[in-house]
């Protein structure tokens, strides 16, 4: 399970507002208005308004049970995923604002490569893929993974520094193989995660990233963070039981058993 927030803006609300619309078109406005407030911790939709308005606005705690609570207590059986959805938007708005670099698939885009006629992409062409890639970011397509990998986030420890071994592209895929929920019980994962996404979640839970640059002098698609590499070593074996980790750590512990117990028992 995840839990989401976001800064308590006028853009913010704005997008979260023409989401639901665009969702729940059936919906009366005034009824989406303050169902939508409800869902940002405020009693009503003027009080939403006027924390927008205020000099230190603060940040809004996603909940998707309130949400739901006053559409249905208005006639509309709402799931509450629509609410974390149209959020996770905000979300991931404000950190692709706070990383100019980040895209889909991680920092940049990586080498040039040959293009199917022969020739190497040139400056226009990485131009061009960067603005798709980073557009891709912020899509519809990219939220599930999103609130999925701060569902596997949320169970990882942080640490004072950014350590080695805890690189992006390995934590994608644990994350992507994560069974987890929305915070009301709804099916979240497993599902498919980018390098990207997962970049995004990491810090828009918090965490610290430290980036890279190649011999070639192009970023490195991939980053390190702050987190205690013991725990996501046996979040992967959880994760994954059958992946190269855990098959190791099984081997490791049966091998030490060996070593103890070499004739199969310590008492004759």
């Amino acid at each position: 399970m995840f839990a989401l927030t976001i800064p308590v803006s006028a853009d913010g609300l704005d997008t979260i507002k023409a989401e639901l619309t665009r969702e729940l078109p059936d919906v009366k406005s005034s009824h989406r208005c303050e169902a939508i407030a409800r869902g940002l911790g405020f009693r009503t939709y003027a009080a939403a308004l006027a924390a927008v308005k205020a000099e230190t606005p603060g940040t809004a705690h996603i909940r998707g049970d309130l949400f739901t609570t006053y559409l249905a207590d208005h006639g509309f059986d709402v799931r509450p995923k629509l609410l974390y959805h149209a959020a996770a938007k905000v979300a991931l708005h404000e950190v692709s604002k706070r990383m100019p670099k980040l895209t889909m698939w991680g920092i940049g885009v990586g080498r040039p490569r040959r293009k199917e006629d022969g020739s190497w992409e040139d400056f226009r062409d990485m131009n061009a893929k960067f603005r798709q890639d980073r557009a891709v970011l912020i899509s519809d397509g990219a939220v599930k993974s999103f609130l999925t990998s701060l569902a596997f986030l949320a169970r990882v420890t942080p640490t004072k520094t950014i350590r080695k071994g805890t690189g992006s592209y390995w934590l994608k895929h644990i994350a992507e193989n994560y069974a987890c929920a929305y915070p009301e019980g709804e099916k979240l994962g497993p599902t498919y995660v980018a390098n990207g996404v997962l970049i995004a979640a990491a810090l828009h839970a918090g965490f610290k990233i430290k980036t890279y640059i190649d011999e070639m002098g192009y970023d490195d698609l991939n980053v390190s963070f702050n987190m205690s590499k013991p725990c996501l070593e046996d979040l992967d074996c959880e994760i994954r039981p059958d992946g190269v980790r855990a098959q190791d750590r099984r081997h490791r512990e049966q091998m030490k058993r060996y070593r103890q117990y070499p004739y199969g028992s310590a008492a004759f």
